[in-house]
């Protein structure tokens, strides 16, 4: 056992409702390709939030019946903030399971997360994954607009808005989703060359050629012959 999970084995010892040091050996044990470990110790973590959420919905009825309101409105905000992290452990073991192919098994893990954050943008991010894995396309398009409508900057989910709107040969709409998640990373080559491409369809050569010279700027393996031909490179 090497020293960090030796050090997070006694963290856990020392307080067993230490739900971030569950979650930190669960990473661990993934970094050291443990599947066993890593979904044993983030259910773990799971549980610990569950039962802290419990408790404070029952803080805040005990509050309630003592007119104490001011804590009540304290409570409930912790309450927000509990449910949060757990809806974001969900997501994470969702996660895990989608890239090993447990496609069904992924997509329950994140409809409880969604139970329990419903307003969380990255279930709706992963749900559209789910969807397109699946091959029902309307309604990934439908959980990406969720996901922007609870948080317009999400990366994935405009990119894959942006690649949706392109098929569909609405450009000003790629553009828009395209651009927005450019505003998240700006250095990202990725979106600059999906935005090149998306250039050389509206036959706006002079920005693709902008676009494909800052992704090669970034990450000189972006180079692709084809762009270069088509905008006389």
């Amino acid at each position: 056992m090497n020293k960090v999970l030796h050090h997070l084995h006694r963290a856990v010892e020392c307080d067993p409702r230490f739900a971030d040091a569950y979650v930190s050996l669960a990473r661990e044990y993934k970094k050291d390709e443990d599947p066993s470990h890593y979904t044993k110790f983030i259910k773990k973590a799971i549980s610990i939030d569950m039962k802290l959420i419990r408790e404070l919905e029952k803080q805040q009825v005990d509050y309630a019946g003592q007119n104490l309101f001011g804590l009540v409105r304290k409570v409930f905000f912790l309450e927000l903030e509990q449910k949060r992290h757990l809806s974001n452990l969900l997501i994470e073991l969702g996660h895990f399971h989608f890239e090993n192919g447990e496609i069904k098994k992924a997509q329950r893990i994140f409809e409880d997360a969604e139970m329990v954050d419903p307003l969380n943008a990255d279930v709706y991010y992963y749900f559209g994954l789910v969807y397109l894995k699946r091959q029902k396309y309307k309604n990934a398009h439908k959980s990406f607009i969720h996901c922007v409508e609870r948080d317009i900057h999400h990366a994935g989910a405009n990119l894959e808005l942006g690649k949706h709107f392109q098929r569909t040969k609405d450009y000003q709409l790629a553009e828009v989703h395209f651009f927005c998640a450019l505003e998240t990373y700006p250095y990202e080559p990725v979106i600059h060359i999906l935005i090149c491409k998306l250039c050389i369809k509206t036959n706006d050569l002079s920005s693709a050629k902008h676009h494909y010279e800052s992704a090669l700027s970034m990450d000189a393996s972006s180079k692709d012959r084809k762009l270069e031909n088509i905008l006389n490179i």
